[in-house]
This record gives C-alpha cells, structure tokens and sequence, in this order.
C-alpha cells in the first residue's frame, strides 16, 4: 500500500481527477488509469483485477455517479474508501491487511490430526467400511436360510 501511494501521489495523469480526497482515492478515466498506472507500476493492466485486490484488502467503491450515467466502466468516475486510507496519515498504511479467506463451509468443523491419528482414523474407517459389506452379505445369507426353512415348513405341513 505504501508504495502505491508513493507512486501515485509523484503521477500527474489526467487519469486521476483528485488523486486523493482525505479519505479515498478518486479514477475518473480507467482506460488511461490501466495503461499509465496499473501496466507500469503492477504485473498487469486489468482494471478488474485491481479493483478485485483493492476489495481483498477492505477498501470499497463509493458510487458518486447517478445510475442512469453508469454506462460503461471507462466513462465512469471509480472512487475507493478504506477506513485506514486516510490523507496524511501514513502511519495507518500498515494496518491495511488483506483479508483471510472464507473457509469452504463443509471444512468448518475438520480439525488437522497428528500423521499416526490420520493414519489410523483412516484404518478404522476402511475396517468399518469391510465390516458393513461383511454384515449385507451374512443379511443376505440369513435371508435365503429363512426362505429355505419356509419352503420345508410348507412343504412337511402339507
């Protein structure tokens, strides 16, 4: 963050109509933004990526343009407001973090076990698993055993 903001505040581009308001940034021509600043100081030119990384790291749009003038990405004004991007006070740019990432809801309750305890989880599941085939196929047995001995009862009380 620090040197984004050192970069841009040294820039003169019409890009940037008021680089900084005391508490946002300010990209009121995005094609000449993503040519000047983005191609030359980052790893690419997508203005849609760097939005995309300004919101992993809090900051969020601030919609100044009347809906019915949002026609296309290059014609609008973006501006960007983080609580700790502030004028003047550098010292809070450390405290810009990115944010953690969401964890996938079906991991929520897994816990990491130690090697030996995965390993014989992992053992008692693939046990369990041979124990409940073993138990369809003795159902199985029992069930022909049962059809077997009505067939005789059938067949003596006859």
């Amino acid at each position: 963050m620090d040197r984004t903001r050192n970069q841009a505040s040294h820039l003169s581009l019409r890009s940037l109509s008021s680089l900084f308001t005391p508490s946002s940034f300010v990209v009121s021509n995005v094609g000449e933004f993503s040519r000047s600043i983005l191609g030359s100081h980052f790893k690419h030119n997508n203005f849609s990526s760097f939005v995309r990384q300004l919101n992993m790291y809090g900051f969020h749009k601030i919609n100044r343009t009347p809906r019915a003038q949002r026609t296309s990405t290059t014609s609008q004004t973006w501006e960007f407001s983080h609580p700790k991007f502030l004028r003047a006070r550098p010292d809070l740019l450390d405290a810009i973090k990115r944010k953690a990432l969401e964890p996938d809801p079906r991991e929520r309750g897994r816990v990491e076990l130690p090697g030996e305890v995965a390993r014989l989880l992992n053992d008692m599941r693939d046990e369990n698993k041979a124990l409940w085939r073993e138990m369809r196929r003795e159902r199985r047995k029992v069930e022909k055993l049962t059809e077997i001995v009505r067939t005789l009862c059938d067949t003596i009380g006859s």
